[in-house]
Protein backbone atom coordinates (compact mmCIF):
# COMPACT_ATOMS: atom_id res chain seq x y z
CA UNK A 1 0.00 0.00 0.00
CA UNK A 2 2.79 2.59 0.49
CA UNK A 3 2.69 3.84 -3.40
CA UNK A 4 -0.91 3.69 -3.21
CA UNK A 5 -2.61 7.31 -3.19
CA UNK A 6 -5.51 8.48 -0.30
CA UNK A 7 -8.23 7.18 -2.46
CA UNK A 8 -6.87 4.15 -2.87
CA UNK A 9 -6.12 3.53 0.21
CA UNK A 10 -9.06 4.92 1.53
CA UNK A 11 -11.37 2.67 -0.85
CA UNK A 12 -9.40 -0.47 0.42
CA UNK A 13 -9.70 0.15 3.99
CA UNK A 14 -13.56 0.66 3.62
CA UNK A 15 -14.00 -2.76 1.50
CA UNK A 16 -11.93 -4.69 4.55
CA UNK A 17 -14.30 -2.85 7.04
CA UNK A 18 -17.71 -3.17 5.25
CA UNK A 19 -16.63 -7.26 4.13
CA UNK A 20 -15.75 -7.76 7.43
CA UNK A 21 -18.52 -6.38 9.46
CA UNK A 22 -20.83 -8.37 6.57
CA UNK A 23 -18.94 -11.51 7.42
CA UNK A 24 -20.05 -10.96 10.97
CA UNK A 25 -23.66 -10.17 10.06
CA UNK A 26 -23.72 -13.33 8.34
CA UNK A 27 -21.85 -15.72 10.48
CA UNK A 28 -24.46 -14.78 12.90
CA UNK A 29 -27.44 -14.76 10.71
CA UNK A 30 -28.68 -10.80 11.31
CA UNK A 31 -31.82 -10.08 9.56
CA UNK A 32 -34.04 -7.17 10.04
CA UNK A 33 -36.41 -9.32 12.03
CA UNK A 34 -33.84 -9.56 14.38
CA UNK A 35 -32.60 -5.61 14.46
CA UNK A 36 -35.98 -4.44 15.37
CA UNK A 37 -35.80 -6.21 18.18
CA UNK A 38 -32.43 -5.45 19.41
CA UNK A 39 -32.62 -3.28 23.35
CA UNK A 40 -30.77 -0.33 21.24
CA UNK A 41 -31.79 3.12 20.34
CA UNK A 42 -33.84 3.35 17.32
CA UNK A 43 -31.17 5.23 15.04
CA UNK A 44 -28.77 2.78 15.21
CA UNK A 45 -31.28 -0.05 14.20
CA UNK A 46 -32.02 1.66 11.43
CA UNK A 47 -28.35 2.15 10.58
CA UNK A 48 -27.65 -1.53 11.06
CA UNK A 49 -31.18 -2.48 8.96
CA UNK A 50 -29.94 -0.29 6.30
CA UNK A 51 -26.46 -2.22 6.61
CA UNK A 52 -27.76 -5.65 5.87
CA UNK A 53 -30.24 -4.27 4.00
CA UNK A 54 -28.43 -3.41 1.22
CA UNK A 55 -25.10 -4.56 2.22
CA UNK A 56 -24.33 -6.72 -0.51
CA UNK A 57 -24.98 -3.97 -3.31
CA UNK A 58 -22.24 -2.10 -1.22
CA UNK A 59 -20.10 -4.26 -1.29
CA UNK A 60 -20.28 -4.84 -5.15
CA UNK A 61 -19.58 -1.28 -5.29
CA UNK A 62 -16.54 -0.97 -3.16
CA UNK A 63 -15.15 -3.95 -4.90
CA UNK A 64 -16.00 -2.82 -8.15
CA UNK A 65 -13.66 0.37 -7.30
CA UNK A 66 -11.25 -0.97 -5.37
CA UNK A 67 -10.77 -3.37 -8.93
CA UNK A 68 -10.46 -0.35 -11.44
CA UNK A 69 -8.39 1.58 -9.77
CA UNK A 70 -5.83 -1.67 -9.29
CA UNK A 71 -6.54 -2.00 -13.06
CA UNK A 72 -5.52 1.84 -13.92
CA UNK A 73 -2.50 1.44 -11.71
CA UNK A 74 -1.39 -1.87 -13.45
CA UNK A 75 -2.44 -0.91 -16.70
CA UNK A 76 -3.30 2.95 -17.27
CA UNK A 77 -6.42 4.54 -17.23
CA UNK A 78 -6.92 4.79 -20.06
CA UNK A 79 -6.64 0.79 -20.26
CA UNK A 80 -8.52 0.41 -17.75
CA UNK A 81 -11.70 2.33 -18.79
CA UNK A 82 -11.17 0.88 -22.62
CA UNK A 83 -11.21 -2.87 -20.70
CA UNK A 84 -13.95 -2.22 -18.12
CA UNK A 85 -16.31 -0.77 -20.63
CA UNK A 86 -16.13 -4.20 -22.74
CA UNK A 87 -16.69 -6.32 -19.62
CA UNK A 88 -19.99 -4.60 -18.39
CA UNK A 89 -21.65 -3.91 -21.61
CA UNK A 90 -20.70 -7.80 -22.66
CA UNK A 91 -21.92 -9.02 -19.50
CA UNK A 92 -25.23 -7.02 -19.18
CA UNK A 93 -25.77 -8.24 -23.00
CA UNK A 94 -24.89 -11.78 -22.27
CA UNK A 95 -27.03 -11.62 -19.17
CA UNK A 96 -29.94 -9.88 -20.47
CA UNK A 97 -29.84 -12.78 -23.18
CA UNK A 98 -29.61 -15.29 -20.68
CA UNK A 99 -33.03 -13.87 -18.41
CA UNK A 100 -34.93 -13.15 -21.87
CA UNK A 101 -33.97 -16.73 -23.48
CA UNK A 102 -32.75 -18.87 -21.32
CA UNK A 103 -28.89 -18.82 -23.02
CA UNK A 104 -26.49 -19.55 -22.47
CA UNK A 105 -26.58 -19.88 -18.59
CA UNK A 106 -30.09 -22.09 -18.51
CA UNK A 107 -33.71 -20.61 -17.30
CA UNK A 108 -32.99 -18.15 -14.27
CA UNK A 109 -34.91 -14.81 -13.26
CA UNK A 110 -33.68 -12.38 -10.83
CA UNK A 111 -35.54 -10.90 -8.16
CA UNK A 112 -35.29 -7.57 -6.22
CA UNK A 113 -32.86 -8.34 -3.59
CA UNK A 114 -29.66 -7.58 -5.23
CA UNK A 115 -29.86 -3.36 -5.55
CA UNK A 116 -31.50 -1.53 -8.30
CA UNK A 117 -32.53 -2.80 -11.96
CA UNK A 118 -31.20 -1.92 -14.89
CA UNK A 119 -33.79 -3.02 -17.66
CA UNK A 120 -33.71 -7.19 -17.32
CA UNK A 121 -31.06 -7.40 -14.55
CA UNK A 122 -29.73 -5.39 -11.49
CA UNK A 123 -27.16 -3.25 -12.33
CA UNK A 124 -24.94 -4.97 -9.75
CA UNK A 125 -24.49 -7.96 -12.01
CA UNK A 126 -22.01 -6.55 -14.82
CA UNK A 127 -20.13 -4.73 -11.85
CA UNK A 128 -19.80 -8.47 -10.39
CA UNK A 129 -18.64 -9.96 -13.88
CA UNK A 130 -15.94 -7.09 -14.00
CA UNK A 131 -14.79 -7.53 -10.16
CA UNK A 132 -14.34 -11.69 -10.80
CA UNK A 133 -13.36 -11.70 -14.17
CA UNK A 134 -10.75 -8.90 -13.91
CA UNK A 135 -9.14 -9.71 -10.09
CA UNK A 136 -8.89 -13.34 -11.59
CA UNK A 137 -6.95 -12.68 -14.42
CA UNK A 138 -4.69 -10.26 -12.45
CA UNK A 139 -4.04 -13.95 -9.89
CA UNK A 140 -3.17 -15.38 -12.75
CA UNK A 141 -0.78 -12.95 -14.02
CA UNK A 142 0.58 -12.65 -10.86
CA UNK A 143 0.99 -16.50 -10.22
CA UNK A 144 1.94 -17.88 -13.45
CA UNK A 145 3.97 -14.64 -14.88
CA UNK A 146 5.46 -16.86 -17.74
CA UNK A 147 2.14 -18.79 -18.99
CA UNK A 148 1.40 -18.55 -22.95
CA UNK A 149 -1.90 -16.78 -23.67
CA UNK A 150 -3.67 -19.63 -23.63
CA UNK A 151 -2.77 -21.01 -20.56
CA UNK A 152 -3.93 -17.66 -19.19
CA UNK A 153 -7.30 -17.71 -20.70
CA UNK A 154 -8.07 -21.37 -19.99
CA UNK A 155 -6.68 -20.47 -16.35
CA UNK A 156 -8.67 -17.31 -15.71
CA UNK A 157 -11.98 -19.07 -16.77
CA UNK A 158 -11.91 -21.87 -14.53
CA UNK A 159 -11.04 -19.27 -11.65
CA UNK A 160 -14.20 -17.11 -12.84
CA UNK A 161 -16.33 -20.86 -12.95
CA UNK A 162 -14.91 -21.88 -9.03
CA UNK A 163 -15.72 -18.35 -8.19
CA UNK A 164 -19.56 -19.20 -9.33
CA UNK A 165 -19.76 -22.58 -8.52
CA UNK A 166 -18.56 -21.35 -4.30
CA UNK A 167 -21.29 -18.23 -5.19
CA UNK A 168 -24.47 -19.94 -6.25
CA UNK A 169 -25.65 -21.84 -2.89
CA UNK A 170 -25.41 -18.75 -0.79
CA UNK A 171 -27.01 -16.50 -3.87
CA UNK A 172 -29.81 -19.08 -4.59
CA UNK A 173 -30.77 -20.52 -1.13
CA UNK A 174 -29.25 -18.02 1.42
CA UNK A 175 -29.85 -14.74 -0.32
CA UNK A 176 -32.48 -15.75 -3.28
CA UNK A 177 -30.80 -12.63 -5.34
CA UNK A 178 -31.55 -14.74 -8.49
CA UNK A 179 -34.29 -18.36 -8.94
CA UNK A 180 -33.28 -21.11 -11.32
CA UNK A 181 -36.28 -23.07 -13.33
CA UNK A 182 -36.42 -26.46 -11.92
CA UNK A 183 -34.50 -25.07 -8.16
CA UNK A 184 -31.30 -26.62 -9.34
CA UNK A 185 -28.28 -24.90 -10.90
CA UNK A 186 -27.85 -26.20 -14.34
CA UNK A 187 -24.58 -27.69 -15.42
CA UNK A 188 -25.07 -25.88 -18.59
CA UNK A 189 -23.91 -22.40 -16.57
CA UNK A 190 -20.95 -23.52 -15.39
CA UNK A 191 -20.09 -24.14 -18.78
CA UNK A 192 -21.40 -21.10 -20.12
CA UNK A 193 -19.42 -19.26 -16.83
CA UNK A 194 -15.86 -20.78 -18.44
CA UNK A 195 -16.99 -20.07 -22.21
CA UNK A 196 -17.74 -16.32 -21.77
CA UNK A 197 -15.08 -15.55 -19.71
CA UNK A 198 -12.67 -17.42 -21.79
CA UNK A 199 -13.97 -15.21 -24.70
CA UNK A 200 -13.92 -11.86 -22.71
CA UNK A 201 -10.03 -12.79 -21.81
CA UNK A 202 -9.29 -13.69 -25.82
CA UNK A 203 -11.13 -10.32 -27.31
CA UNK A 204 -10.38 -7.65 -24.81
CA UNK A 205 -7.99 -8.92 -21.86
CA UNK A 206 -4.87 -5.94 -22.75
CA UNK A 207 -1.34 -8.07 -22.99
CA UNK A 208 0.71 -5.93 -20.90
CA UNK A 209 2.27 -8.05 -17.96
CA UNK A 210 1.48 -7.26 -13.98
CA UNK A 211 3.26 -3.99 -12.96
CA UNK A 212 3.02 -4.70 -9.07
CA UNK A 213 2.60 -8.25 -8.66
CA UNK A 214 2.67 -7.91 -4.92
CA UNK A 215 -0.44 -6.07 -4.75
CA UNK A 216 -2.87 -7.17 -2.28
CA UNK A 217 -6.30 -6.20 -4.07
CA UNK A 218 -7.09 -9.38 -6.22
CA UNK A 219 -6.43 -12.14 -3.37
CA UNK A 220 -8.64 -9.54 -0.96
CA UNK A 221 -11.22 -8.93 -2.72
CA UNK A 222 -11.99 -12.56 -4.40
CA UNK A 223 -10.90 -13.89 -0.91
CA UNK A 224 -13.30 -11.81 1.39
CA UNK A 225 -15.97 -12.59 -0.90
CA UNK A 226 -15.89 -16.26 -1.26
CA UNK A 227 -15.36 -16.63 2.85
CA UNK A 228 -18.51 -14.67 3.00
CA UNK A 229 -20.40 -16.56 0.71
CA UNK A 230 -19.01 -20.25 2.29
CA UNK A 231 -19.96 -18.50 5.48
CA UNK A 232 -23.25 -17.76 4.46
CA UNK A 233 -23.81 -21.22 2.99
CA UNK A 234 -22.65 -23.39 5.81
CA UNK A 235 -22.64 -21.25 8.92
CA UNK A 236 -25.16 -18.56 8.88
CA UNK A 237 -28.35 -20.43 7.48
CA UNK A 238 -31.08 -19.05 5.86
Amino acid sequence: MSNWNRLEKSLFIAFLLWSTAGLIFTVLGVTPDAIARWPAPEALRRFVAFCVGFGDPILILLAFANTHLHAARQWTPSTARRWALWILACSFTVETLGVATGFPFGAYLYTHRFGPWLGLVPATIPLAWYVVVTNALFLVRTVAPHRSRLAEIAWTALLCTFYDLILEPFATQVKLYWIWVGDAVPVQNYIAWFVVSSLLIWAFAPTAATRFPRDARPAAILGATLLIFLAGRWLGGN
